[in-house]
């Protein structure tokens, strides 16, 4: 199965990933908070039935039948949320070949379609998951108030549901002490800031997901075009203080840089934090020249496949903290020794 992060997508050095998730509801059955086991599995056979003759796939993925720990796995690559985690039999999970779309049932809501791109590909992943859920509108009656929009469990979602969510790499803001002066401006304008992994979580490797949090009383195109004008300055003044850096303290960066790529070639031990941090320099090193051999699909790839689920699915059993920084270095040190042959 390919896997989003293993793309190129359009300026990925700074928007790492470009995801569109809708909420959706089925009429006459209640939200998940109240769902009795009989309506929950009703909810599922629907969604089945509904993307069955979809000529676009989508495989049911039984959350239950999994281990944890690759339950675990599902969430380090955004695909499921933490609400899936406990592999409930009235839960399920549809994941599309290419890797770009998933359906999360009797999550929050009865649905939560998703649509996922490496890059800033805001148009792609729109126009994706528009196909998705018109087919699924077509033959599933959708929880609708001609007042309110869409009826969703939680007030944040009612009208159009969508929620659009970009991940970005600033380095350079967050060196120069500027990030926080930008998320406070965005933060007026109904534009949520979070860590890596959403909210709650906090922010490692420069790294924050950047989405909206209003979705009633605008329509789609506002939301989009609110949110591509706030990364379209985060990107212009992320590369202006880039060239500012490398003019003003060019050895300190590129010292910074080496040394990241040096830990990663050559440590026999690496922390989650440290090689996120090193990621963070070195991908900025490849979208400056200064390391080549290397892109950022590769470092995507290490971003994810080096987090704690994943490299105990690659080692197929439990490992405490200690154990998982071992072979994370081992997996690193293989990968870019692997590049330079």
């Amino acid at each position: 199965m390919n896997k989003w992060y293993k793309e190129s997508g359009y300026l990925d050095d700074i928007v790492l990933s470009t995801r569109i998730r809708l909420a959706r509801n089925i009429k006459n059955i209640p939200f998940p908070s109240k769902l009795k086991s009989e309506d929950a599995k009703k909810v599922i056979e629907k969604t089945q039935n509904a993307v069955e003759n979809f000529n676009y796939k989508l495989n049911k993925i039984d959350l239950a039948s999994l281990s944890g720990i690759e339950r675990q796995s599902l969430l380090e690559e955004h695909q499921i949320s933490s609400a899936m985690l406990s592999g409930s039999e009235n839960q399920a999970f549809f994941l599309s070949e290419d890797n770009k779309v998933g359906i999360m049932v009797n999550e929050e809501d009865h649905l939560r379609i998703q649509c996922i791109y490496a890059g800033y590909e805001t148009d792609k992943a729109f126009d994706l998951i528009n196909k998705v859920d018109d087919y699924l509108s077509e033959n599933l009656e959708y929880a609708f108030d001609e007042n309110y929009g869409y009826l969703t469990s939680c007030l944040t979602n009612l009208g159009t549901g969508i929620r659009v969510s970009y991940m970005v790499h600033i380095p350079a803001l967050c060196m120069s002490g500027l990030s926080d002066k930008i998320f406070s401006v965005i933060g007026k304008l109904g534009i949520a800031v979070r860590g890596i992994y959403g909210e709650g979580s906090k922010s490692q490797g420069h790294v924050f997901q950047i989405s909206n949090q209003i979705t009633l009383g605008v329509d789609e195109s506002e939301i989009i075009k609110k949110l591509k004008d706030a990364i379209d300055n985060i990107i212009l003044q992320e590369r202006e203080l880039r060239n500012k850096l490398f003019k003003e303290n060019r050895i300190v960066i590129e010292d910074k840089i080496m040394r990241s790529y040096a830990v990663m070639k050559y440590a026999k031990i690496i922390s989650s934090k440290e090689l996120l941090d090193a990621l963070s320099f070195v991908r900025l090193g490849i979208s400056e020249n200064i390391i080549e051999g290397i892109d950022s699909k590769l470092i995507n790839t290490l971003l994810i496949e080096t987090r704690p689920a994943h490299i105990m699915c690659i080692e197929k059993e439990e490992l405490d903290a200690h154990m998982r920084d071992i072979k994370r270095a081992q997996i690193v040190n293989s990968i870019l020794e692997g590049k330079e042959e």
